[in-house]
């Protein structure tokens, strides 16, 4: 396995650590401070935000930054990407530069639409088929340098990283059958510290915590694989309710929600970090990695949150939504040693299953593990609405260049796939897959407005 520069100074650092403070205790090898909110800085304000290459088609609800190369769907594919779509203008007004869209080396483009904002990108490549389709949206990107400095935030990201790895853990962290529980009770702050072994062989996984805390996972490993088992969904403990619900665009009540934008995975030591199709609720933090979200033979796996890692690959379909991470974190750690993750403890709670209930958005991802659940409220269930973004679909793109991009609305990916069991999912699977590209994204897309 590759070792990164990356991943080995972290490494030094943790080491050197462990020889600085000897005698540290286990409570004391990481001293937190003032509790931070938006502790990620320049990153937590996009939705991915990438040090090197993005490879990227469907869409990112909100802001994107690359500082390397980005490769913006695909004709082969007849995908495009779009960016922005959840983005209002208090957002733009606090991205450097005001641009959505960063791409710090070479954008190639096929059929890029920036629903909000501007973009600036090193230099732009056309890649769309002559005649047949267009590269950006408009002239809303321009080629220039990039208002970010990735090398100075992505060094302060993994010292953060690094540093959060050394908190000591107060949640206990317990498994049952192909089930993994997390549950914490502090109102202010959760921290866990898991193998990422020990994550991969989870079907299922649970998180409870108060609603309104923050909550920190370290997931310790130089790599992690969701299709390892693979997983099929993650249930965060929904207040409302009284139950645990699975994870989608559109789950639980707003007591759910919170517990979802105040979470962040840290994965500190991993040089790969591998989605799959189930929805993934909160910020991934992998400065380190290479992160790709669905794969060879199974579908493509959206983030509920952000994506912060070395470098992002995905196949179409796959997105990131515009679910910033807006939690508490200290900023501050004294030198320590990265916590070892005890084993999970063994419990009898029972394992929540996916349910396969027809809903608004395609699914209700409403999986407990109770008959307790008392019905989200008018207001908390806002009915989507249909944005228009690049189509992946079976037909052609549009004739000619000067057609508009965000005429047709792209299939909604949100909710298909995550909350239905994985001998369902590679039944769906199989179907989509032709020829090794994907052709099934003609579906209306949903959205919560």
């Amino acid at each position: 396995m590759r070792t990164t520069a990356a991943v080995a100074t972290v490494l030094a650092v943790t080491g050197a650590a462990l020889a600085w403070a000897p005698a540290a205790s286990a409570a004391g090898s990481a001293t937190t401070a003032e509790c931070v909110t938006r502790p990620l800085g320049t990153a937590g304000l996009y939705a991915e935000f990438v040090e090197k290459d993005s490879t990227r088609h469907s869409d990112s609800e909100g802001a994107v930054a690359v500082g390397g190369d980005a490769t913006f769907g695909d004709p082969k594919q007849r995908s495009g990407f779009s960016v922005g779509h959840k983005l209002t203008g208090a957002d733009l007004a606090k991205l450097p530069g005001g641009h959505s869209l960063v791409v710090g080396g070479t954008l190639y483009a096929n059929q890029v639409v920036l629903d909000h904002g501007t973009g600036v990108a090193g230099k732009v490549v056309d890649r769309s088929t002559p005649g047949q389709g267009f590269g950006v949206d408009g002239g809303k990107v321009t080629e220039g340098a990039a208002p970010v400095d990735f090398a100075k935030e992505f060094a302060n990201l993994r010292a953060l990283s690094a540093g959060w790895a050394g908190v000591e853990p107060t949640g206990e962290v317990a498994a049952s059958g192909d089930g993994l529980f997390l549950t914490g009770t502090d109102a202010k702050l959760n921290v866990f510290a898991v193998n990422a072994s020990d994550l991969e062989k989870a079907g299922a996984i649970s998180l409870k915590v108060p609603a309104g805390s923050s909550t920190l996972v370290n997931v310790l490993g130089t790599s992690y694989d969701m299709q390892a088992k693979p997983t099929y969904g993650v249930w965060l403990w929904d207040e409302r309710a009284g139950a645990f619900v699975q994870d989608d665009y559109d789950s639980g009540s707003a007591a759910f929600k919170q517990v979802r934008s105040q979470l962040l995975w840290n994965f500190p030591q991993a040089e790969t970090v591998k989605k799959n199709y189930s929805s993934w609720p909160g910020t991934i933090l992998a400065p380190n990695a290479a992160v790709s979200m669905g794969g060879t033979g199974y579908g493509p796996g959206h983030v509920n949150g952000s994506v912060i890692a070395e470098s992002l690959d995905t196949v179409p379909g796959a997105e990131t939504h515009q679910m910033n991470f807006a939690g508490c974190l200290p900023t501050e750690t004294n030198p320590g040693p990265v916590v070892t993750p005890e084993a999970p403890k063994p419990t009898e709670a029972p394992v929540p299953t996916p349910s396969t209930t027809p809903g608004e958005g395609g699914s209700t991802p409403t999986a407990t593990a109770t008959s307790t659940a008392t019905p989200a409220s008018p207001e908390e269930s806002a009915s989507p609405s249909a944005p228009a973004t690049p189509a992946e679909t079976t037909t052609g793109p549009a004739a000619t260049p000067t057609a508009a991009p965000s005429a047709t609305p792209e299939g909604d990916l949100a909710t298909t796939g995550s909350a239905i069991g994985p001998g369902a999912i590679g039944a769906a699977v199989a179907a989509v897959l032709v020829g090794g590209g994907f052709l099934a994204f003609a579906k209306r897309r949903r959205r919560a407005s």
